[in-house]
């Protein structure tokens, strides 16, 4: 479990890093040239720029998946279900940019199997959480019939 929980955290940082920069290009160039976006890509949405889909990026995944990777470094009770949270949100990022803007790159594509990783590995996770392979067994349990060696019959 613990090697799925760092492959989970290690995909929270890539998303972040990605949501960062992709968040503070579209915010500082709204045309999205910087990006190789082309302006025209905006009709028909209700964006009149790239700055508004640029905040979203960098405040719901960026900010979102620092705060789950801090939730799931601290081991909060549950946090495998904000891991599966973040993950739905990623992915409704993902269907929200490809309806709207109608294209489908690498990037997306990449995203889209982050967020389908997070939620079947945030699923597992809590599966995991709540039927333990092995149950706890008290020590005292351990012993309750046991003699040690310096008892005598």
């Amino acid at each position: 479990m613990k090697a799925i929980r760092q492959f989970v955290m290690f995909i929270l940082v890539i998303v972040a890093i990605v949501a960062f920069y992709i968040g503070v290009q579209l915010i500082n160039d709204s045309s999205g040239r910087t990006l190789g976006l082309m302006y025209d890509d905006l009709q028909g949405t209700p964006f009149s720029s790239y700055a508004a889909p640029g905040w979203l990026y960098l405040i719901f995944i960026g900010v979102g998946s620092i705060v789950t990777l801090i939730l799931t470094v601290k081991h909060i009770k549950h946090y495998p279900a904000i891991v599966i949270i973040m993950g739905i949100i990623l992915a409704i990022f993902i269907i929200a940019q490809i309806a709207l803007i109608n294209s489908i790159n690498f990037l997306i594509v990449v995203l889209a199997l982050f967020a389908f990783a997070l939620i079947v590995l945030g699923n597992f996770m809590r599966r995991r959480l709540k039927h333990p392979h092995h149950a706890p067994v008290s020590q005292s349990a351990n012993h309750k019939n046991k003699k040690h060696h310096l008892h005598k019959k």
